[in-house]
């Protein structure tokens, strides 16, 4: 089971860097961390050889490079996730977990409005309250839905 909380807000506000202190508390915690990011950007580059392949009919591209692996593909696949917190950044439209708002014009479900100080002041406290028993599978759903609700 997985313990998700989900940071919102504008562009800017610090959504990263609040990610980035629940990140570093809940691996001080030793708990593994799943990061999922919502991005406007596309995030294999076109005219490089992986969109060429992609472009060519390929399900899926491994990506290998600097350490780092990456795989591409317009679907999300089903994958075992073998981790104790999700933090997801964005989806501001859906209800993923224990959901926190950075800056002005909180959605509805928001469960916190908050200023980034008061955020990184309290992610010891945001962590506690990430909303847990969540299948792996249930929160693949779930992303592949508030993406394919986007498009």
């Amino acid at each position: 089971m997985v313990c998700v909380v989900q940071i919102t807000g504008l562009k800017d506000v610090g959504k990263t860097a609040l990610a980035e202190r629940l990140i570093a508390e809940a691996k001080a915690r030793g708990l593994r961390v799943l990061a999922v990011k919502e991005s406007h950007h596309v995030p294999d580059v076109p005219d490089k050889d992986s969109y060429r392949m992609r472009g060519a009919g390929a399900d899926y591209v491994l990506l290998h490079g600097g350490g780092l692996w990456a795989l591409c593909s317009s679907a999300l696949p089903d994958v075992p996730l073998e981790v104790d917190v999700a933090i997801v950044e964005g989806f501001k439209g859906f209800k993923l977990g224990y959901k926190v708002h950075i800056g002005p014009e909180p959605p509805a479900d928001a469960d916190e409005a908050l200023s980034l100080e008061e955020a990184l002041g309290r992610a010891r406290g945001i962590l506690a309250k990430a909303k847990c028993g969540i299948g792996a599978g249930e929160l693949l759903r779930a992303l592949r839905a508030a993406a394919a609700a986007k498009r």
